[in-house]
């Protein structure tokens, strides 16, 4: 067989007989591999008339012809997520918290379809995988929600585009396949009686625990204990209680709120600069966008307060022999570092579930901020600002909640217009004309 040939050879049983259809085995020669020094050679089987094997050998000279890799015959999905993956590692370009995510979605997709060849994936593969994600799962996991599945066909999506780039498949199958919709989150906001009296709760919980602190510190004396130490127990409790209270105060994020440090706070101005955030794998990252890098007024209270604790944290570090900096964590841990975001989100369910707020996630007083903000009549640019982010439309649809008090009002407002009668209506009419 010549070079760019193609054979249609019947394959038979082993007792010599036909199959019912028949099976035939097309091959291609691509030639001899310049690297490996070896024939490479495309192969495929398919059962029908011979005229069906005539028509797989004539498309795959096309295909070839078109520029597709030798490889693209050989290729499993697994095989080639994992090369997509490496690639994105080298990169860098994401952050690892990001690539441990998508990791453990390719595994996941991997375990339905990693030993399918990529030439052979259609939409109607990825259809079927999709229900297959979705609803194969245990009952304690429960089903994959719509926001999942949709990142999972974007993801499926960036790697076929990939294979494209490569000439290992012609087209991407995925983008003949509709993205499975997102769920619209059910975000709570908390009314205005709630706000303050969570403010009021963490006004207490930052009592008790400089109380505490100073308490286990007095036992520490009274025992005479000089041992040189490398933490001191309860000075966390009052970091978690102040990260909780700049985050109703802003609505900054989890991650933002323990990246401060007190280079970023200026009491004179009464501002807070976010330039960067923690993520949940500890790492420090500067902000996805540059709308995400702002400085944003805080109110004079909290201010107050982180006056307060700027200098009890420079007294409590000196014990451990560290001076205070610009680079110190403003919501430290026990030993005076950044505190884990998994450490404050496990205090934050404790702290909420103790005091009323059960089920209340810290991401929600970004919501709470916006919500009010906007009840209140603040212009929405200013909001986006507080926010971070890059648009007025996106501030609007995620976290601008319709208070049940200001659509109270408007119920009023609507029946007493409607309500009036004319002679009432000329008056007003009237009475306007005169203002003016």
């Amino acid at each position: 067989m010549a070079k760019g040939d193609g054979s249609i050879t019947e394959v038979k049983k082993p007792d010599g007989t036909s199959y019912a259809p028949k099976h035939w085995k097309v091959r291609i020669d691509l030639g001899t591999n310049p690297i490996t020094g070896k024939r490479d050679v495309v192969s495929r089987n398919i059962k029908g008339t011979k005229s069906d094997a005539c028509k797989l050998r004539d498309q795959l000279k096309a295909d070839l012809e078109c520029g597709l890799s030798a490889n693209a015959d050989k290729m499993t999905f697994a095989e080639f997520a994992e090369q997509w993956q490496q690639a994105r590692e080298t990169a860098a370009e994401i952050s690892k918290t990001r690539l441990r995510r998508e990791r453990t979605i390719v595994e996941d997709m991997c375990s339905y379809i990693g030993g399918i060849k990529l030439r052979d994936i259609t939409a109607q593969t990825i259809e079927g995988l999709y229900m297959k994600m979705r609803w194969d799962k245990t009952e304690e996991k429960g089903k994959c929600s719509g926001t999942t599945m949709n990142m999972i066909h974007k993801l499926l999506k960036q790697i076929l585009s990939r294979a494209v780039d490569y000439d290992l498949i012609l087209r991407n199958p995925a983008e003949k396949v509709k993205a499975p919709r997102c769920d619209t989150p059910d975000r709570r906001s908390l009314t205005t009686a709630e706000a303050r009296q969570l403010l009021a709760t963490i006004d207490e919980a930052e009592g008790e625990a400089y109380a505490s602190r100073d308490a286990i510190e007095e036992r520490q004396e009274r025992r005479g204990d000089t041992s040189e130490r490398s933490y001191l127990r309860g000075l966390s409790s009052i970091g978690n209680v102040m990260a909780a209270r700049i985050g109703l105060a802003t609505g900054m994020r989890r991650g933002e709120v323990l990246g401060l440090t007190w280079g970023h706070i200026s009491f004179a101005r009464g501002t807070i600069r976010v330039t960067q955030s923690v993520t949940t794998y500890g790492e420090v990252k500067e902000p996805k966008t540059e709308a995400g890098k702002r400085v944003i007024a805080v109110d004079e209270k909290t201010i107050e307060h982180l006056k307060r604790w700027k200098q009890f944290q420079r007294e409590e570090l000196s014990i451990l022999s560290l001076d205070q900096t610009r680079d110190t964590p403003v919501c430290c841990n026990d030993k005076g570092g950044v505190i884990a975001p998994t450490n404050f989100s496990r205090w934050w369910r404790s702290f909420t579930k103790d005091h009323g707020f059960e089920g209340l996630k810290f991401h929600e007083l970004r919501h709470t901020q916006a919500t009010q903000l906007v009840a209140s009549g603040m212009d929405m640019k200013t909001v986006q600002h507080r926010l971070g982010h890059a648009s007025a439309t996106l501030t609007m649809n995620l976290y601008a909640h319709a208070l049940p008090e200001n659509d109270a009002q408007a119920a009023q407002l609507i029946g007493s217009l409607f309500s009036e009668t004319p002679s009432e209506q000329a008056r007003q009419e009237g009475a306007l004309r005169v203002a003016v």
